[in-house]
């Protein structure tokens, strides 16, 4: 009896840990699901943010000290944010009692608290994504692949069908999901889907070369991928032409067996034989074609020059104004004094955070490219996945020197994505992981 008792006391724990993990996986799936749809805000997917940390406690998802660096650059960040808000309620308090305002006029606090708290909870969804992925890492990317791949799929069909049916009303009401003749999906700026459908691509197309071709995956890809040019989107089209080859090359130099090698040459020129063939038979749609001869440029009048400031002249504003507000502007200050955003994360973020939250945000970034490009040349299971995450995160962050991205939801997820894969192959580099995670199947 008192045998029977024992087993009945360990299995309990075991079961309840066993619940916790599959709670953490669900949540964590309908959370990377959600992400597409920010019409509405707060969006679902801060809510389900909130009850994926419930989850991570439940499950027990550890910290690591790896992952330090990662959680204090940001509430650096966040502080400086907190001295430019302290400056914005001064200069309120002066207008009230009727001195001159030396920053930026009359404007609602409540935008600028807003713009921080995003900022914050956005750094700590980072961090959350980096802990999952620290530990238990091969079954934990599995679940975060399928969802991104599935809020994918939705967003590029719904994409489409919106771009469709703006022109031709086939089912009135879908042309919600377009915007400015583009697809939107769920979002509510087409160049946000069009960087949003980058990593699941990449992804696809890794499995595609490291693992094998699966028919559901073929279709997901081609769908995705008509979403994508449908976003009519300069920046993620070039970010794709940028993050493609260079997977195939660090796929190629990474992964040793002849097999792998074939596959390489093989997807480059099947791969362009697909994407100029769906290329073609979108561009024999008038309306596609219209868009495409717009959109085909280099750069747009807008970038340079034009009746309205010109992107050019407002990141030379925004440099002027950081020389002279070392403390910043305030969250959202520069934008309520110009309405105008400075179209440049980095000098955003010396804008909204003064000095102090721009070098951290800068470190930050550069500390993560580095940290990533060393992890992915160390053999470990999800090796390939790795250098399918680190080279989005890579062109997101060349985009962030032409749009504003510091409050894009998957900068966060890849930004977080490379510091718990690297903090995992950290560990598999010391020994710390059992040798059954080691054997894992490929990612």
């Amino acid at each position: 009896m008192s045998v029977l008792t024992h087993s009945a006391a360990s299995f309990q724990p075991a079961a309840r840990s066993a619940l916790a993990d599959k709670f953490l996986h669900a949540v964590l799936y309908i959370t990377i699901l959600s992400s597409f749809f920010v019409f509405v805000q707060p969006a679902p997917y801060e809510y389900l943010a909130v009850l994926l940390g419930f989850a991570c406690v439940i499950a027990r998802v550890r910290f690591s000290r790896l992952i330090l660096p990662l959680l204090v650059l940001l509430l650096i960040r966040d502080a400086g944010g907190i001295f430019g808000l302290l400056l914005i309620v001064d200069d309120g308090w002066m207008r009230i009692s009727g001195n001159p305002s030396p920053l930026t006029g009359g404007f609602e606090y409540g935008d600028s608290i807003r713009f921080l708290a995003t900022s914050f909870y956005l750094g700590l969804t980072a961090v959350m994504f980096a802990c999952i992925l620290a530990d238990d890492t091969s079954r934990r990317i599995a679940t975060l692949r399928a969802a991104y791949v599935a809020a994918a799929v939705v967003a590029s069909v719904l994409g489409t069908l919106g771009y469709f049916d703006l022109y031709f009303g086939f089912i009135p009401g879908l042309d919600i999901f377009s915007l400015n003749e583009r697809a939107v999906a769920g979002f509510k700026d087409p160049d946000v889907l069009g960087c949003f459908l980058i990593p699941p691509l990449t992804w696809l197309i890794q499995g595609f070369i490291t693992d094998r071709i699966r028919l559901h995956s073929l279709i997901a890809c081609l769908v995705i991928f008509i979403g994508f040019l449908l976003a009519f989107s300069r920046a993620a089209w070039g970010s794709f032409a940028i993050s493609t080859p260079a997977l195939m090359y660090l796929l190629y130099v990474t992964q040793r067996d002849t097999r792998t090698h074939r596959r390489i040459i093989f997807f480059v020129v099947a791969g362009a034989i697909a994407a100029v063939a769906i290329f073609m038979l979108l561009m024999s749609i008038d309306v596609v074609h219209q868009m495409f001869q717009e959109r085909g440029h280099l750069f747009e009048e807008y970038d340079i020059s034009g009746s309205n400031r010109s992107r050019l002249q407002l990141q030379q504003d925004s440099l002027h104004e950081i020389f002279n507000h070392p403390l910043g502007m305030g969250p959202w200050g520069f934008a309520h004094a110009t309405n105008w955003v400075s179209h440049n994360s980095f000098l955003g973020t010396f804008l909204n955070n003064g000095w102090l939250g721009g070098i951290a945000y800068s470190t930050l970034v550069v500390l993560t490219l580095m940290i990533g490009f060393r992890a992915l040349w160390v053999r470990t299971p999800w090796q390939p996945f790795l250098i399918a995450t680190y080279l989005p995160f890579l062109v997101l962050v060349l985009e962030g020197l032409l749009v504003d991205t510091d409050h894009w939801r998957h900068f966060y997820l890849l930004l977080g994505a490379v510091w718990g894969l690297a903090a995992a192959t950290r560990k598999s580099m010391r020994g710390s992981l059992p040798a059954a995670a080691q054997a894992g199947t490929r990612c």
